[in-house]
């Protein structure tokens, strides 16, 4: 018999609000990026965008909409 498990806690708009963060203030993901990761979100769209966002930041590329779009063009997504 499969045990069924509740969900996750999650906050898809907090999710959405730390990308928007980092959208307004790029440099900010140096402050965030040690302790939050990718698979830390619960929606799939934001792990995608955050890893867009963090794969920028590695390349030392601007964080903003075109940039973030066109790497999530790059990703597949």
């Amino acid at each position: 018999m499969a045990v069924e498990r509740e969900p996750a806690p999650n906050d898809t708009d907090a999710e959405e609000a730390v990308i928007g963060s980092l959208l307004i203030d790029g440099n900010s993901i140096a402050k965030i990026s040690g302790h939050l990761k990718p698979e830390h979100f619960y929606r799939e769209k934001n792990s995608w965008t955050y890893e867009a966002c963090t794969r920028l930041a590695g390349r030392g590329e601007p964080l903003n909409q075109v940039s973030v779009a066109h790497e999530l063009g790059a990703m597949g997504g």
